[in-house]
């Protein structure tokens, strides 16, 4: 029994220790236990890679876009953008408005029409590289004016009208101004040239690209093929700027062939130019006075007229006015007044005013029939009276008027030019609202353009003031010779003055010889004082009410005006009129322009 016992102790302590020694203790059976603890480290190695495949997965997706970015961007840093420009933005071109006008590799806001293979432009940018152009809508006539003639253009050939404008065919303009032209579409364009020199032409190496800038990030204008001829406009060791059927842009110079050739422009044309205008400009300074006649009885007067005159030379009697709406002239010219201005060593140069009412100058010179009538009858009064010249005085023209007025004179010159007969015309001090009488082209179809350097204020004034200032005589001298040769231009001064009277609120002027002006300041005993901004004696004074003011014309005045005139070297002066000046300024006149000077 005690045995059983203890057998069953043994037992029992032998599975403790069994169990003890299964927990960690050492003998076989912890060391079979080994791998099993490695198996266990094998699976949790593989479950962390499980766990961090989706980050591993998005870095390699980043990296592969990295990889495509950069390489896009190296591409474009070697191959360069491949983004096409729109022309119509480069160029600033709106295709609904018409085809556009490259000029000299400029675009012009001008716009061209196309009819078959013929370009047209409108007269206006004729004009500006042949200014001879001129259209009568009222009988349809598109004239082309020279210095010795007129050609006639023909509607449908030479010119189209459309919505009431002109378009010249550029063939026509051609034959007058030489320039080379080229039709291109894509956007539709004409691209002229009016350039002589030789230009720079070089042929492509290979296929390349015609650029915005000097950058390959640029957009692309135009697609080049090799063996494409292009205008090098200048040239860098990377980058030329060059020329491509009127678009300008920029290429790799390393596409250019290395075979600059200096080629001779191929601008040509101008045979029937006809633009040698000889002038009847005398070698001395032109000393004229103004005759004012009213009827022809007055002719009897020129002793009296010139009777206290020193060194004048020419004399213009207003003779000749434009008398009805058909071109015909009224005329109060005398044989005998020529002969006798003969013989006191004076050329004579009639004058042709528009005074006569109620004229319409407007009606006349707008239509070719009655603007030719209207010259051959100026012609025949000169030719039939013997007269050096003819002074054109049209006043208070209509703006719409200046394209027929500059069309009258050139014709005109034609025949004056023909017959060595002095044309001469007058204009008012420049102002912006008088731009459309075409000094500039008066300076180039007339002899002399004459300055009616007074009326700075009239009885259309809102203020009293000088008839003629230094400052806006000055001024009139140097406007008109912006557009004018120096020795084409007379300036004319004035005889007379204004009183100006301010009563009640109310301002008015009278008109007054130099003698009649000295006199009233006499008469009322007031001293006028030198005003050394207007350059002339000026006075103001009060009698029963009345404020009276005004600035002379004497010697002093004329003596300032002189000064500048021959300052500028003048071709001479006039004087507006005979009979209202007092004996001392043709003394001044005469140290300022003396006889046969």
């Amino acid at each position: 029994m005690r045995e059983t016992r203890e057998t069953e102790r043994r037992k029992r302590e032998r599975a403790r220790r069994y169990e003890r020694e299964d927990l960690g203790g050492y003998g076989r059976r912890p060391a079979r236990r080994e791998r099993p603890v490695r198996r266990e480290g094998r699976r949790r190695e593989r479950s962390s890679f499980a766990k961090n495949l989706p980050l591993i997965l998005t870095g390699l997706v980043i990296a592969a876009v990295a990889i495509v970015l950069l390489g896009t961007s190296l591409f474009k840093e070697i191959g360069g953008s491949k983004e096409k420009a729109d022309l119509n933005d480069y160029l600033g071109i709106d295709p609904s408005l018409g085809t556009a006008v490259i000029l000299n590799g400029e675009v012009s806001e001008e716009k061209a029409v196309i009819q078959g293979d013929t370009p047209y432009i409108s007269m206006a940018m004729a004009n500006k590289f042949y200014d001879n152009f001129y259209y009568d809508s009222l009988e349809g006539h598109l004239l082309v004016t020279g210095a010795t003639k007129a050609v006639e253009g023909a509607e449908g050939s030479d010119y189209i009208v459309q919505q009431d404008a002109v378009y010249i065919s550029i063939p026509f303009l051609r034959r007058f101004a030489p320039l080379s032209y080229e039709i291109y579409e894509d956007p539709e364009r004409v691209d002229i040239s009016t350039g002589t020199d030789p230009v720079t032409s070089a042929e492509l190496a290979e296929d390349t690209e015609l650029r915005e800038s000097a950058d390959k990030k640029s957009a692309i204008l135009v697609d080049l093929d090799k063996g494409d001829e292009i205008e090098v406009l200048e040239e860098e060791e990377a980058w030329a700027s060059v020329r491509y059927q009127g678009i300008s842009g920029y290429i790799e110079t390393k596409r250019l062939k290395d075979n600059r050739n200096s080629v001779p422009s191929d601008v040509s044309g101008g045979e029937e130019a006809d633009l040698t205008y000889t002038r009847n400009v005398r070698d001395h300074k032109i000393v004229l006075g103004f005759h004012n006649l009213a009827v022809s009885d007055a002719n009897s007067y020129l002793d009296d007229a010139t009777a206290i005159t020193k060194g004048m030379n020419v004399i213009a009697p207003t003779w000749f006015s434009m008398a009805d709406n058909e071109g015909a002239i009224s005329d109060i010219a005398s044989a005998d007044y020529v002969a006798k201005a003969h013989e006191m060593g004076y050329e004579v140069w009639g004058v042709v005013d528009n005074f006569t009412n109620p004229v319409d100058t407007n009606e006349v010179l707008s239509r070719t029939s009655k603007r030719l009538v209207l010259e051959q009858n100026i012609l025949s009064a000169a030719m039939t009276y013997g007269l050096e010249g003819i002074n054109i005085d049209f006043e208070q023209l209509a703006g719409e008027t200046g394209d027929d007025f500059a069309q009258f004179l050139r014709e005109l010159s034609i025949y004056t030019r023909a017959n060595g007969i002095v044309l001469s015309v007058d204009n008012y001090v420049p102002q912006d609202y008088t731009d459309f009488y075409r000094r500039d082209i008066q300076g180039r179809v007339a002899d002399y353009v004459i300055i009616m350097g007074y009326d700075e204020h009239t009885a259309l004034s809102n203020e009293a003031g000088s008839v003629a200032s230094l400052g806006f005589v000055t001024q009139g001298i140097e406007d008109t010779l912006k557009e004018v040769p120096a020795d084409q231009v007379i300036n004319a001064i004035p005889f007379y003055t204004r009183k100006w009277s301010y009563e009640g609120g109310s301002l008015s002027c009278e008109s007054l010889g130099m003698r009649d002006a000295a006199a009233f300041l006499s008469d009322n005993n007031v001293t006028a004082t030198w005003d050394a901004e207007a350059c002339q004696n000026y006075a103001s004074f009060e009698k029963d009410g009345v404020t009276y003011s005004i600035w002379l014309e004497d010697a002093e005045s004329i003596s300032s005006k002189l000064a500048v005139m021959t300052a500028h070297d003048l071709g001479g002066v006039g004087c507006w009129k005979l009979g209202q000046e007092t004996a001392d300024i043709w003394d001044t006149i005469s140290t300022y322009y003396p006889s046969g000077s």
